[in-house]
């Protein structure tokens, strides 16, 4: 009697991961490898925080410092709008605005539960060390 509850409950734990669908869309925070614990309960968007939204557009927050420099030249740490799709369940592609410049950041999707989402660049599909690690907000 307690193998076939124990069955059971294996079953059902392996059915209901195998065919719940977790969406990747909503807020993210990219976890710091340097702290104990990352704070997720403040969910005003940070730099580096990304937001996928229902309507395939996506928004990466950028450092305001950059926009307001008085700096000529190039500089990183920008806010990047744009296009997203999700194909074959596992690879993300991020379309910077405008799509038709045909820039983009392509990722597999490593792991997606309801609070946890691990990137790879298809660039580096073979090297974990590269893994980006998101909670969700």
């Amino acid at each position: 009697m307690l193998t076939k509850t124990f069955i059971s409950i294996l079953l059902s734990c392996f059915f209901t991961q195998t065919f719940s669908q977790v969406s990747v869309i909503g807020k993210w925070r990219p976890i710091n490898p340097k702290l104990k614990i990352n704070d997720t309960t403040n969910k005003q968007l940070k730099y580096g925080d990304i937001e996928i939204r229902q309507d395939s557009t996506f928004h990466i927050e950028g450092d305001s410092s950059t926009q307001n420099s008085s700096i000529p030249g190039w500089h990183t740490g920008d806010e990047s709008n744009g296009t997203c799709e999700v194909y074959d369940n596992n690879h993300l592609t991020l379309w910077l605005e405008a799509k038709e410049n045909k820039m983009f950041l392509s990722y597999i999707i490593i792991k997606l539960t309801k609070d946890k989402l691990i990137l790879r660049s298809s660039f580096n599909k073979n090297k974990k060390k590269y893994d980006i690690k998101y909670l969700r907000l």
